[in-house]
């Protein structure tokens, strides 16, 4: 039998040693608990989470298990994930040791348990799930509660944020912590290389995370004009010239004020780190000018 191919990732090859350690077959519930658990408690950071229906849950995680198990790796049903290959020996001693001893810390919590524990610790992955209420005692669920309301804004804001540089469960959460309600994209062409920042997967999983997803491929600036932008005096003349067209594409920009009158809590998102590098700039300083909307730069 052929062996299967090598995970290219570290974190795959993390998540098929955790699995081995944990006994090698895991509800999925559990198996994201414990490799949460994993990069809170040790040294390691392949994963990131959001709050999500049963609790802290990181896409990117997924889909490495998806994949891995395309590759021979893993076998998952409804339910519950298998491990079919043993991968222990690709770690290093240390490595191995660490994460040794947080499987064995947590080898008798599972399930209900397990949830309870994560839940009680780590009360803000807890604030979008089903079973919370269920799983904890009173004066827990009421902490849960306590940090679901501190998320709710109380003003009206345009938020602009861009991808560069975070993970996709990094990115939702600052949209969840600032209680971002409406994400519009102002991606002419709203794909990505890295995971989670393509239309396919915001449109599908932002709703699930009670953020709604708009492309507005009206504010979008078309490629062949975002080409060698080397220097500051490059990114000035392309602004220049997008903020000239601003007044032509007025039909979006007020659905963009009825939005943020409907939603209270908007942002646009785009591809780069800083406000400054990203057109987005241009359309939060004309809104915000124009009709005295308040403007935060994630």
């Amino acid at each position: 039998m052929t062996a299967p191919i090598k995970p290219k990732y570290y974190r795959q090859r993390f998540l098929l040693i955790l699995l081995e350690l944990a006994g090698g077959r895991l509800s999925k519930m559990d198996f994201q608990k414990l490799l949460f658990l994993s990069q809170q408690e040790t040294e390691f950071s392949y994963y990131d989470f959001v709050p999500y229906y049963y609790g802290c849950y990181s896409f990117q995680a997924q889909s490495d298990i998806d994949l891995l198990e395309s590759r021979g790796w893993l076998r998952t049903g409804s339910k519950n994930i298998q491990l079919l290959e043993k991968a222990v020996a690709s770690m290093a001693g240390n490595e191995l040791a660490e994460i040794s001893q947080l499987a064995n810390k947590y080898k008798k919590y599972r399930g209900s348990k397990l949830i309870r524990y994560v839940y009680e610790n780590y009360p803000y992955y807890a604030t979008r799930s089903k079973i919370a209420e269920d799983v904890l005692e009173e004066s827990s669920y009421k902490i849960v509660k306590k940090v679901k309301k501190k998320l709710q804004g109380k003003e009206n804001v345009l938020f602009t944020i861009g991808y560069e540089g975070l993970s996709f469960e990094e990115y939702v959460n600052q949209l969840i912590i600032n209680d971002v309600r409406l994400l519009c994209d102002v991606r002419k062409n709203p794909l990505s290389r890295k995971f989670g920042f393509s239309k396919g997967i915001l449109s599908r999983v932002l709703p699930k995370l009670e953020i709604e997803y708009l492309h507005v491929p009206d504010l979008g600036i078309r490629s062949e004009n975002r080409k060698q932008l080397n220097t500051a005096s490059d990114y000035a003349r392309l602004f220049k010239a997008y903020k000239k067209s601003l007044p032509h594409k007025e039909d979006s920009l007020q659905m963009l004020v009825k939005l943020l009158d409907r939603h209270d809590r908007i942002a646009l998102t785009c591809f780069e780190k800083h406000h400054g590098s990203c057109h987005r700039h241009c359309v939060s300083d004309y809104l915000g000018t124009e009709n005295n909307i308040k403007v935060v730069h994630l």
